[in-house]
């Protein structure tokens, strides 16, 4: 079964977290969701570097990482999948792959390519939820993404 953890600064008040899990349970039933946390101060990736750096390793090798925070895709912010450590990192290329990787060398980045093929507002939604679940059903990092040297 796999394991998929949500990081953001979405916070719990409204629908956004609770959509995001939705449409991973919507593509995927027999999964494991996992809040590291929805309290990451708004667009703090150093904050948010520091929490899931604490907390991943703690997860099996092979756990999906959803990182929500300054996701929004434009020319400076593109969307990336990492296999770093074991583990699966989906996330904006902002800088939080950097901080997270200060130790140890990815072995695997992709630059996300499916926005084409995928309406969006709300990247975390659709596009790192259909990622996310392409991961866990086996699938690999070249089918979503052109990769990126390390």
């Amino acid at each position: 079964m796999a394991i998929i953890t949500l990081t953001t600064d979405f916070g719990e008040k409204d629908h956004f977290a609770a959509a995001v899990k939705g449409a991973i349970y919507s593509e995927l039933e027999d999964v494991k969701i996992v809040d590291i946390s929805h309290w990451v101060s708004p667009f703090h990736i150093m904050e948010a570097a520091y929490i899931i750096q604490n907390a991943y390793s703690s997860f099996p090798a092979g756990t999906i990482h959803i990182i929500g925070i300054d996701s929004e895709l434009n020319p400076e912010n593109k969307h990336i999948a990492v296999l770093l450590d074991g583990h699966y990192f989906i996330c904006a290329n902002n800088g939080i792959i950097s901080m997270l990787a200060n130790e140890i060398k990815p072995e695997k980045i992709v630059e996300i390519n499916i926005h084409d093929k995928v309406i969006t507002n709300f990247p975390v939604l659709d596009v790192f939820v259909k990622v996310a679940c392409h991961i866990a059903r086996g699938g690999t990092l070249e089918v979503i993404g052109k990769q990126i040297d390390t």
